[in-house]
């Protein structure tokens, strides 16, 4: 967990890799269609997981990929070359639901299948070290003159955790309170020019998991997707990132100063907004290893005390955002979009004051801080 200043990367996107091993599903097709009838594929995309949220026992559990990017492929006639059916691209519904159509020219279609891609939209994906987006194909479908249904589509095993990566990244980009566009932060206000995050994950990876700013890219190992809890954590540098509209200065953070042992102010501020990011968003007050082993945010004996310590920036902001400022942290995303705090101590005594109307550093606040032996 943390965050690099490695050079930026170019990556070479030559193409897709695409994901075999789906699960075998019947096919249920309606009438035959006439020509110029439109003829439709529709199911939806599941994956299968290993939940390190859940426990160490790591359960396998099954969500719906939201929010994927999707495409109709295919080709009229045999003597046709194979293209995307679809102009714009489509997305994956809160169920994993998707339905794409083409109207053609014949009576029926050659060849028709369905491509799902690990992005959504120019915002966030997930690649491969070659830079490649992961995608997936359905079964082809031969000589289709109606519509049909796919039934339900997985990826294999070996590439579940990149959509179960992607998948996650949902939660921060639907609570990242910015009106002004579909990008990450109010800074951005051009939908067709956010800045995209990126992130790096292969079924071998050692390399993660950290954030590398110069690169928008967070390079995640092979089991670090199990963890919903070290996706966001390290989400939630980019999205510091972008609300701040760069990266604030901070002291590199060691491993002797992890969670609930003194490091500096600027260290404890960046890890422990992150740290605040992935439980924020995932409705607890922990944090959750890869292996399941977790860490609660609540004070506790043996814990180093003051503001330069991740754990109790942490929960400050937990306790602040849901008891103080209106159960959200909708306040301070807007605030943070204004202000660029390099620590705890500068976000609490000189921003959010600044707040309109002002966020409360009164003794509601104050109380919260000291359960987590802070002292202002």
């Amino acid at each position: 967990m943390g965050i690099g200043k490695k050079l930026s990367r170019r990556f070479a996107a030559f193409g897709a890799a695409v994901l075999a091993g789906m699960a075998a599903v019947p096919l249920s097709a309606t009438s035959a269609a006439a020509v110029g009838a439109p003829v439709c594929l529709s199911g939806n995309l599941l994956y299968d997981y290993q939940s390190a949220d859940a426990g160490t026992s790591k359960p396998t559990m099954t969500k719906p990929v939201r929010s994927a990017n999707v495409e109709l492929w295919g080709n009229e006639k045999p003597t046709d070359s194979p293209h995307r059916l679809t102009a714009d691209f489509q997305y994956t519904a809160g169920d994993g639901g998707f339905k794409l159509c083409h109207t053609p020219t014949t009576t029926s279609m050659s060849s028709m299948w369905v491509r799902f891609n690990a992005e959504s939209t120019k915002l966030w994906r997930v690649n491969d070290t070659r830079g490649a987006t992961y995608t997936l194909d359905s079964q082809t479908l031969h000589n289709v003159s109606s519509s049909a249904s796919l039934g339900v589509i997985k990826p294999s095993s070996d590439t579940a955790r990149a959509w179960h990566a992607f998948d996650t990244v949902n939660l921060l980009w639907w609570n990242r309170d910015n009106p002004a566009s579909i990008c990450w932060s109010s800074h951005e206000t051009d939908g067709n020019h956010c800045t995209e995050l990126n992130i790096q994950w292969t079924d071998t990876s050692t390399d993660g998991p950290y954030y590398d700013i110069g690169s928008h890219t967070i390079h995640l190992s092979a089991a670090d997707p199990d963890s919903e809890h070290t996706v966001l954590h390290e989400s939630g540098h980019f999205f510091m990132n972008r609300l701040f509209n760069g990266f604030p200065s901070y002291t590199i953070c060691t491993s002797q100063y992890i969670y609930n042992r003194a490091g500096s102010g600027t260290c404890a501020w960046v890890e422990g907004f992150a740290d605040a990011v992935a439980a924020y968003l995932l409705g607890d007050y922990r944090y959750v290893w890869p292996n399941g082993t977790e860490m609660s945010f609540a004070y506790s004996s043996g814990w180093s005390t003051g503001d330069q310590v991740e754990g109790n920036v942490t929960g400050s902001l937990l306790d602040l955002w849901r008891n103080v400022d209106g159960g959200n942290w909708n306040r301070t995303i807007t605030l943070l979009t204004s202000t660029a705090p390099s620590t705890f101590s500068e976000y609490f005594n000189t921003d959010r004051p600044k707040a309109g109307p002002p966020l409360s550093t009164g003794w509601d606040a104050l109380s919260y801080l000291r359960s987590h032996s802070i002292q202002y």
